[in-house]
């Protein structure tokens, strides 16, 4: 009986090995199904010719829905169109809620003040950004972009060094008459404390959107990321634990919302061909929905893997003075989407940058993420108090280092990252 594989670990060619440097360990590969577990059902779209809006969508929506626990998981291009997409629903939901008892009953948008109402009256200034949105700034670029694409403003606030997600009081203490929307992230798949951001979210009638990029794989008390908050939105990029090639899902309970998402995807037509607003085209294709299905077998696996890797790097290196690691509440799982230390120059002897340096000099490929903090980005700098400083954020700016991760990471590649990074500090 033939061994069925559990996932494939992509080759790299070598015209490509060649451009990269001599890279002989690569930052990220990600866990593919095999060819003949997707074969089937790329067949199947190919013969009936239907390239999106099929059934294949339809089953990983349903699939997603029901491992997350919510009523509605929505399948989109990319995250950050997901993200652009659920600011942009918010505003048309919040009054659609209230005008239909019946969809209002437990639904997180209901209450809420449509966006573009509650930026303009409080703002008192139509060429200013209709409202505010907190949002850390040690993140990815594309929460913010979001934010920005729907004409609002993000306000940058510090993160926790130990866990690199906000604090609850960080945000509280950052709201004001302004404020639209509070957005947090599961950073590097370390989930952040939802439950409490909810409650301020639910103290001042805003929504909570959770950039859920990292999310896949990530769980609390045993239940995954994605039941809570108005919405979430994970991403399907080959980076990412569950990959469909480039994908996204946006997760949550309140069917106003996720109606005015579906329209969104769809350039905001209900299929009269009568936009009602404009939306965008953020449909994902049937064989990228193909290849999430086949990659959703294959999670808890990788997931399982991944801590066990980081259970590793964490053992090698705890004797390294001056690194330190992103710590996980103890009733969390992080997906370990990124194994990310930091490095103490003083006490390490050698400065992040310079450790990367050395490492990539000798083949290992890493990441330093973020940097540069998206409050001193080119597109969102102008949007920064400068009088609102971020200590934190650029320490772990300029300090942060992501190491190998993927299918590719086993025990010895471990052990020759960790005797590099050692061998590193030794010599320089």
């Amino acid at each position: 009986m033939q061994k069925k594989t559990l996932f494939v670990i992509p080759e790299v060619h070598a015209a490509s090995a060649a451009a990269a440097t001599s890279i002989r360990v690569p930052f990220v590969r990600p866990a593919l199904p095999s060819y003949a577990d997707l074969q089937p059902a790329f067949e199947n779209i190919l013969r009936s010719g239907q390239l999106t809006k099929g059934p294949y969508i339809e089953q990983l929506e349903q699939l997603i829905a029901k491992r997350l626990g919510v009523r509605h998981a929505i399948a989109v291009s990319s995250c950050t169109v997901g993200l652009m997409l659920v600011y942009k629903s918010l505003d048309l939901a919040a009054g659609s809620c209230r005008s239909r008892s019946g969809a209002a009953e437990g639904c997180r948008v209901s209450g809420i003040e449509p966006l573009s109402r509650l930026g303009s009256a409080r703002s008192g200034n139509r060429n200013e950004p209709l409202g505010e949105v907190i949002v850390p700034s040690f993140t990815f670029l594309a929460g913010p972009a979001a934010i920005v694409w729907n004409n609002l403003r993000p306000v940058f606030v510090e993160v926790d060094p130990t866990t690199t997600n906000v604090l609850p009081q960080t945000v509280a203490a950052a709201i004001t008459p302004r404020t639209v929307a509070i957005s947090a992230c599961h950073n590097f798949g370390n989930p952040c404390d939802v439950p409490s951001l909810e409650a301020i979210a639910a103290e001042h009638n805003l929504p909570l959107v959770i950039d859920a990029a990292h999310g896949f794989g990530a769980s609390v008390h045993g239940k995954p990321v994605g039941g809570n908050a108005t919405a979430q939105v994970f991403s399907l990029s080959p980076t990412k634990l569950l990959t469909a090639g480039e994908g996204g899902i946006i997760s949550t309970n309140c069917d106003c919302l996720a109606h005015f998402v579906r329209l969104g995807r769809e350039y905001g037509n209900d299929g009269s061909y009568d936009a009602l607003f404009s939306g965008i085209n953020g449909r994902m294709p049937e064989l990228s929905a193909a290849t999430a299905i086949a990659s959703l077998a294959l999670l808890d696996g990788v997931v399982v893997r991944r801590n066990q890797i980081a259970a590793l790097y964490r053992k090698e290196l705890a004797h390294l003075p001056g690194i330190t690691f992103v710590e996980t509440p103890s009733e969390s799982q992080s997906s370990q989407k990124d194994f990310s230390i930091t490095i103490d120059p003083t006490q390490f002897g050698i400065s992040r940058d310079a450790l990367r340096r050395e490492m990539a000099a000798r083949g290992i490929e890493t990441r330093a993420y973020y940097d540069p903090p998206c409050h001193r980005q080119t597109a969102f700098e102008h949007f920064h108090d400068r009088t609102r400083l971020l200590p934190i954020t650029d320490m772990l700016s300029a300090r942060s280092l992501s190491l190998p991760m993927g299918v590719h990471v086993d025990e010895a590649v471990v052990a020759d990252v960790c005797e590099t990074i050692a061998h590193v500090k030794q010599t320089t």
